[in-house]
């Protein structure tokens, strides 16, 4: 049985961590509200969830921000953020056109869900610079336990050291309620076509 250690904080992700990456985001929004509206089938989410999160965690990859928590002392992934720090684009330029292939090899089906998705949240998204989480999640399995409070304050403690704000969107009243108790406010709805909605999040640092 691993015993889980509650005083570990999260690290910066190495290559050798993609997998475990992987896995824990796809376990973490399997039943997600977004991914189910974008995504029905539970087969095809279990299939896509992965190959669309190393897209992303590839794209992220070059701001140096993503961070992993592990379960106990033999270093598995248990959770992960993927976090661009201020002033940079969350996506470069450079990886827009393999993001956009990678989606359309592999979740043709869900082009039109995907691209309204997108829509809705980059015309939320602040113009001021800010950290932005992207996605963070823990293996449900391993959830309760605080680990994605050390993948928040991993970055946050930094933000509010360098007076940063931050922002992202939630997907779901639960992971609403989690990053409340965590500094930040709703700020609007955003209204998916024919879907659930998500919430637009801001955090004042706190000084």
């Amino acid at each position: 049985m691993t015993m889980i250690d509650s005083t570990a904080g999260a690290r910066t992700a190495r290559p050798a961590d993609r997998e475990g990456l992987n896995r824990a985001l796809s376990a973490a929004f399997l039943d997600d509200p977004v991914f189910r509206w974008l995504i029905p089938e539970e087969a095809e989410r279990l299939r896509l969830l992965p190959r669309l999160f190393d897209t992303m965690a590839d794209a992220f990859a070059r701001h140096d921000a993503t961070r992993v928590v592990s379960a106990g002392d033999d270093g598995a992934v248990g959770g992960a953020a993927l976090w661009a720090p201020p002033g940079v684009a969350p996506v470069s330029p450079e990886d827009e056109a393999v993001i956009a292939e990678r989606l359309a090899t592999e979740a043709l089906p869900y082009l039109d869900k995907f691209a309204a998705l997108m829509e809705v949240f980059e015309a939320a998204h602040p113009e001021e610079p800010a950290w932005f989480l992207q996605f963070l999640g823990v293996d449900p399995a391993l959830q309760g336990r605080g680990l994605g409070s050390r993948l928040l304050h991993d970055v946050l403690d930094v933000a509010d050291r360098n007076g940063e704000a931050a922002y992202l969107e939630a997907t779901s009243e639960r992971n609403r309620a989690l990053y409340e108790r965590h500094g930040f406010r709703w700020v609007g709805d955003l209204l998916l076509p024919g879907g659930p909605v998500a919430y637009a999040m801001w955090r004042d640092p706190v000084t």
